[in-house]
């Protein structure tokens, strides 16, 4: 039975069924144990676009759409690397919990990344998709480099802002994401601190790893909001659920959203 699953892998249809299940897999995690929240509006684009790409690229290679295939799955792998970075120690205790079964769910990013490692550069079926891969990584880098200007951008902003005593802020994209930081949008996953922000801003994310990882707003969580709600009143700053069912009646009950 064993050898006859082996055998089926490699073919076309048998691995896009199992990367559909993968993925569904991924989705149903996330929709339990809040790994990383709901995604903004950009990134579930993405994600939609490269998830679908994931599971209909092994029957469509070799058909007119193959190298543009091939360009999202070089997106997709830099997707896939972004996971496993925003997981951080749970790469190394997933081993462990392996034993469990929930362990092997941790590892889908790195199962999909050699993959496509394997697919796309070891043994293409195009001779120019691994170009096109390679494209595909090009262009998410230079975003993430973009990203990275644009997040020390708002850092500038971040420090006028506590140099007047929190008192002018310039209204932008990255310090509102850096405003929200703590009840709006998730920058890590943590196992053990109870209910997490409800958003997963992949922008925010990266400007923080390229630029140490700090929060460069030293107030506590109550002033943060507090703060929020005066320079951007017509933001939501609440939602309907945390995105993950294990947590969610905690994060409705808590307190700080009275004060």
């Amino acid at each position: 039975m064993f050898k006859k699953l082996i055998a089926y892998l490699p073919t076309p249809k048998y691995l896009a069924i199992l990367n559909g299940v993968l993925i569904g897999l991924l989705i149903l995690l996330n929709i339990i144990f809040q790994a990383f929240c709901v995604p903004s509006l950009w990134a579930m684009v993405v994600l939609v676009i490269c998830f679908a790409n994931m599971i209909v690229y092994p029957i469509i290679t070799k058909t007119k759409w193959g190298l543009i295939s091939s360009f999202i799955n070089g997106v997709s792998f830099c997707v896939f690397i972004y996971c496993i970075i925003f997981l951080e120690h749970m790469n190394i205790f997933g081993i462990y919990m392996i034993l469990f079964g929930i362990g092997l769910l941790i590892f889908i990013p790195h199962f999909f990344i050699l993959q496509l490692t394997w697919k796309q550069v070891v043994k293409p079926v195009h001779k120019n998709s691994m170009y096109y891969f390679f494209s595909g990584i090009i262009v998410s880098v230079g975003i993430v480099f973009i990203i990275g200007h644009a997040y020390k951008n708002g850092l500038y902003d971040i420090e006028k802002f506590k140099e007047s005593k929190y008192t002018q802020l310039k209204r932008t994209f990255m310090t509102e994401k850096i405003l929200g930081m703590g009840f709006i949008y998730h920058t890590r996953f943590c196992e053990y601190d109870g209910w997490r922000p409800p958003k997963h801003e992949p922008i925010l994310n990266i400007g923080l790893w390229l630029n140490n990882r700090q929060d460069p707003l030293e107030v506590d969580l109550e002033t943060r909001l507090a703060l929020y709600r005066n320079f951007f009143p017509n933001h939501r700053y609440k939602f309907d659920c945390s995105c993950g069912i294990v947590q969610r009646e905690k994060y409705h009950s808590d307190k700080l959203w009275l004060k």
